[in-house]
Order: C-alpha cells, then sequence, then structure tokens
C-alpha cells in the first residue's frame, strides 16, 4: 500500500502497467494510490511550515539578508480523465497532454514553505496566486522572485507591499 504510491509518482507509469506489476487490477491499482496519496499527504504535510523571517535571515549569506521567497506552478502530467468535462478542465496547451498545476513557494535556502491545492492544467499561474490564498499569509516589504509565467502578479498584489 505505501510502495504503490511512490512507484506511481516516480516511475509516471500507467496504472495498467503498475496493476500488471503489483498483480492487480487496474482499477484496485488506481483505488489504492488514491487512497494512499490522501493518507501520505495528511502526513506530510506537517513537512511543510513558514519559517520565521528572522530565522531566513539568520541562515542567509549576508548578501541575501532580505525576507525573499521563491514560487512557481509545478505542473504535473495526469492520466485523460474519462469525462469531457474534466478533459477539457486539466488540458495543458504548454504541454499538450492533461496536466494539475501547483504553486509552489521556497524561502530562499529553497525550504518548501507552500503548497497549493491542485488546479486544472489550463489555469495560468497568475489565476492559481490569485485564487490559492498565497498573498494572504505573505509577510509585509517582502521580495519575491518568479519566472515569466506570473507578469500579472504585480497589478494582483497591491494589498500588500510586496517587491518582485
Amino acid at each position: 500500500m505505501l510502495y504503490l504510491p511512490f512507484y506511481k509518482i516516480r516511475s509516471n507509469n500507467f496504472f495498467q502497467q503498475i496493476a500488471d506489476l503489483f498483480g492487480i487490477s487496474k482499477m484496485y491499482a488506481s483505488t489504492l494510490f488514491t487512497r494512499s496519496t490522501l493518507v501520505l499527504a495528511e502526513f506530510m504535510k506537517q513537512l511543510i511550515y513558514w519559517p520565521s523571517s528572522d530565522s531566513i535571515k539568520r541562515n542567509l549569506p549576508v548578501q541575501f539578508r532580505m525576507s525573499f521567497y521563491n514560487i512557481d506552478c509545478l505542473e504535473i502530467e495526469i492520466e485523460k480523465p474519462c469525462a469531457a468535462v474534466q478533459q477539457s478542465l486539466t488540458w495543458s496547451e504548454y504541454k499538450k497532454c492533461n496536466t494539475i498545476n501547483y504553486l509552489i513557494s521556497s524561502t530562499p535556502d529553497d525550504f518548501i514553505n507552500f503548497i497549493s491545492s491542485g488546479y486544472g492544467g489550463r489555469t495560468n499561474d497568475a489565476a492559481i496566486f490569485e485564487d490559492c490564498g498565497y498573498l494572504n499569509i505573505l509577510p509585509a516589504s517582502c521580495v519575491v522572485t518568479t519566472d515569466r509565467g506570473f507578469k500579472q502578479i504585480g497589478t494582483l498584489s497591491h494589498k500588500k507591499p510586496v517587491h518582485w
């Protein structure tokens, strides 16, 4: 039960291949993956925390001792859903496949401090940023680094004094 989800995440094989490998049905492999992933997510949530600005500053070289965070969206390929609506919502023009997107934030020393809920592949980075609540927990007067997928964020963040 624990090995199957880690194997699926690492190999990204189809459930039919995994079912054949484990000697179980495709449906049971999918169900086992879903249930195990939910249980693992509950335990792993405890490993994600938001360090204090002082803690971040103490662990950085002098040149980087401002409070800054790096954000990016992670796009994970998924199997094509059966329902047409889910296929449409998860289709990514960028990857040319069905995906789920997550906004992930890390501190300057690469400690992950925020992971959003999953969004369909067609949701752009700025929309995920606006909806996931990240700006609500972001400390004032910090610096956030992003890639070009977050072009409109400067207009979204007028509520807080954040530097992009």
